[in-house]
């Protein structure tokens, strides 16, 4: 019995991660598993080499000889599922199902971006989903949203939340350090991610309240054609409002787990996600949260081990963020604590990948 994932390749996304996390765990489980990809971008490819796993490369440049390639591929490997993550792969996945198939075709949702059921590109997906066995999305949202727009997939549709590993943490954490509540931002310098009305809200603090915050923001500056735009944009709004001491924005940086680590609390002030992994490892390091009621907020965060905001609401984030500089330090110790709890009921690896072998059929 063998498993295949598809995917475009071993780059550094989400996706990509997700994968070579959920394979090693079924390699213990006595399963065999084989991915294909057909991008060449190896950066994960390390840790499959050392967990013994088949790689096969289909570096096809021509998109319709591509797509026959891995369709003959599939139907002559004898797998028991063929797994799919992304737009692309989830495609291939099912075309290479019609005409019958004996294996289990499993795609997913990781984007929960309501917008792209809408677009032709995202109609053709959804019409082609038909042939997918099972669709996993990777929250509760996202389900709902194919519901919302597929209700006759209904009996598709399976919820499987991100297993969160966090590397080896070297850094320390101090609560309040210098008498400061420090926040970490871990996002792109995209619109959607929301720097600007953050930018905004901090600035109608209190200046005693800005004198005991530290916000700390960590992205790429090239995740999107908008990205240096918006990084631009947010650098003169600081200068503006004179929070150069208050806000920094920083590089995206490897080990983005110390940092959250050595904060006192970790936010997200999104305008959409799908299952947000700064904030499940966030939580996964024992620390309280406050973030844009996205995605599975009403799971993620109560009143026990965060604060709530709403997204196009500039006095709603510096409601939110006053009161996490309001708090007590033993109130902030303890919310981290419940955050602790919540994730290892939520993405510990030995549940999720039970859910896993029940998707697939083990």
């Amino acid at each position: 019995m063998k498993l295949l994932f598809l995917i475009d390749s071993l780059g550094s996304g989400g996706a990509q991660r997700q994968i070579v996390t959920i394979i090693p765990l079924l390699k213990q489980k006595g399963v065999e598993v084989e991915v294909l990809c057909y991008h060449e971008d190896t950066f994960f490819m390390d840790i499959l080499d050392r967990n013994s796993v088949k790689i096969h490369w289909l570096l096809i440049k021509n998109p319709i000889l591509r797509m026959w390639k891995i369709r003959s591929f599939i139907r002559q490997g004898n797998y028991k599922a063929v797994i799919s993550f992304l737009d692309t792969p989830d495609f291939l996945n099912c075309i290479s199902a019609i005409g019958g198939h004996t294996w289990k075709v499993i795609t997913s949702e990781r984007s929960a971006k309501e917008d792209a059921f809408f677009s032709y590109r995202g109609r053709l997906m959804g019409w082609f989903k038909q042939y997918s066995d099972i669709i996993v999305c990777n929250s509760n949202n996202a389900s709902r949203m194919w519901l919302k727009h597929y209700p006759q997939y209904r009996n598709k549709l399976k919820v499987t939340y991100n297993i969160v590993t966090l590397p080896l943490i070297v850094s320390k954490y101090m609560p309040r350090k210098e008498g400061k509540t420090h926040i970490v931002v871990a996002a792109s310098y995209q619109y959607l991610k929301n720097p600007i009305n953050l930018i905004k809200a901090v600035n109608l603090l209190d200046d005693s309240q800005k004198d005991k915050l530290i916000l700390d923001w960590y992205g790429s500056k090239k995740a999107s054609q908008s990205s240096a735009q918006v990084f631009n944009e947010s650098t003169k709004l600081i200068s503006q409002y004179n929070l150069d001491k208050v806000i920094h924005l920083n590089e995206a940086v490897s080990n983005i787990a110390d940092r959250m680590n050595e904060a006192d609390v970790v936010g997200l002030f999104s305008q959409f996600e799908g299952l947000p992994n700064a904030i499940c490892e966030a939580m996964s390091l024992s620390k309280p949260i406050i973030m844009s009621r996205v995605s599975d907020w009403d799971v993620l965060v109560d009143e026990n081990n965060g604060v709530l905001c709403e997204w196009n609401n500039v006095d709603s984030i510096k409601k939110a963020l006053n009161t996490i500089l309001t708090i007590s330090d033993d109130q902030l110790l303890a919310a981290g604590e419940s955050s602790g709890k919540k994730a290892k009921l939520l993405f510990d690896p030995e549940t999720i990948i039970k859910r896993w072998e029940a998707i697939i059929g083990l």
